[in-house]
């Protein structure tokens, strides 16, 4: 083989392999970097319909907490750092712990 074949090949190869190990993450429902750009601090407690903790993981060193809307079902991400959302949090743990 030529050296124009096999160094094409090999260019085919490795892009095959990056495109489906990207498509082989989402499909197992992971995202492959950090699902929260930016946190909402204010109180939005009564509006929260569920509550999810994502624990840190190869793709993202922060814990995230993400909260979908009852009305529209949005999802926004909390700060952690929020006094209210501490709470929530503690809520939620002390419920899965019982």
């Amino acid at each position: 083989m030529s050296s124009k074949i096999l160094g094409s090949f090999f260019t085919f190869l490795v892009a095959c392999l990056v495109v489906t190990e990207g498509m082989s993450l989402r499909g197992a429902g992971v995202e492959p970097r950090c699902r929260c750009i930016g946190t909402e601090s204010r109180r939005i407690g009564k509006l929260i319909a569920r509550v999810e903790l994502f624990s840190p993981n190869p793709h993202c060193k922060d814990t995230e907490i993400i909260a979908t809307l009852k009305d529209s079902g949005e999802e926004i991400c909390l700060d952690s750092s929020a006094p209210w959302v501490r709470k929530v949090i503690d809520k939620i743990l002390s419920r899965n712990q019982s």
